[in-house]
């Protein structure tokens, strides 16, 4: 009991000298840092110095033990940034932007509306918006589309549908390789004949 006592005073004693050499080696900007080691320092000489016994330079033993703590406390932060950085610099430059204000779940935004705007492209005839409008957005498949066109599937399926080119005077549309205009849905009467016709270029 006498020997925790003198220890006891001992550390309270050497636990100021100790606080202050880390302060003046380190810097008063850095005081929290080196409290916390100096407290880990007494700790580990409360538990240890009562069965080994005092060493023979108490306070440079406090001071060793707390700068060896106080250099792992500043690795460890160091190692941390370090993987936050790396970890930050794979995250794409767009994921970073903070989302709108009104929006509640921008990872939930439904995008039909602007693809069905894509698919009224005033470059498309109005038979190719619905037909394309059907297939993008309705999910509807060529030979579907072509029953509710009373065309032949085979009709549609080489006409293909046309595309939204993005711009206000390109051509929606794809053309073949003999220079022929891709096919355009557009049911209704051909003229005179009383046939059906695929598209607005076929005649």
């Amino acid at each position: 009991m006498k020997a925790d006592a003198h220890v006891e005073d001992l550390l309270r004693t050497l636990g100021p000298r100790v606080l202050g050499v880390l302060v003046r080696r380190h810097g008063h900007g850095r005081f929290d840092a080196c409290e916390d080691a100096v407290q880990e320092a007494l700790l580990a000489a409360a538990l240890q110095w009562p069965e080994e016994g005092v060493p023979a330079g108490p306070r440079s033993w406090l001071v060793t033990v707390a700068n060896r703590r106080l250099t792992d406390q500043w690795r460890s932060e160091q190692a941390r940034r370090r993987r936050e950085a790396t970890a930050a610099a794979r995250v794409p430059a767009d994921e970073l932007l903070a989302p709108a204000a009104d929006d509640d779940h921008p990872g939930e935004r439904d995008d039909t509306l602007t693809l069905l705007f894509l698919c009224c492209h005033p470059a498309l005839t109005a038979a190719s918006r619905i037909a394309l409008t059907l297939r993008a957005v309705g999910g509807l498949t060529a030979a579907q589309i072509a029953r509710a066109f009373l065309i032949p599937e085979a009709t549609m399926a080489w006409g293909h549908l046309p595309r939204p080119s993005g711009s206000g005077g390109g051509s929606p549309g794809p053309s073949s390789a003999s220079g022929r205009p891709a096919h355009r849905p557009a049911p209704g009467p051909s003229g005179a004949t009383g046939s059906t016709r695929c598209c607005t270029c076929c005649t």
